[in-house]
């Protein structure tokens, strides 16, 4: 029996995975360090819950190491799988 999943199915685990379990130990680590309370209470998110913030944090840290491990998976691409230039006819 085979898998549903495809070729992209498996690009999107492995890049959202390792940015998922990176993007919670950093969240600890952030929040280990600096009160969220006290992060946000300079901004607009002044009302926003501790756990809230800690969503938030956690979020934003998981699309920044989602997108460092997209350009990983982008940057490691074999020369055969780059399209070649568009030629100019200018």
């Amino acid at each position: 029996m085979t898998s549903g999943g495809g070729y992209g199915t498996q690009r999107l685990v492995v890049v959202l995975w390792p940015s998922f379990l990176v993007a919670g130990v950093v969240t600890v680590l952030v929040f280990v360090l600096f009160d969220p309370l006290n992060v946000l209470a300079q901004t607009r998110y002044s009302g926003v819950s501790r756990l809230g913030a800690y969503s938030m944090g956690f979020f934003c840290l998981w699309l920044v190491t989602a997108a460092s491990s997209w350009l990983t998976c982008y940057f490691q691409r074999s020369p055969e799988k780059v399209p070649p230039p568009a030629a100019n006819n200018g």
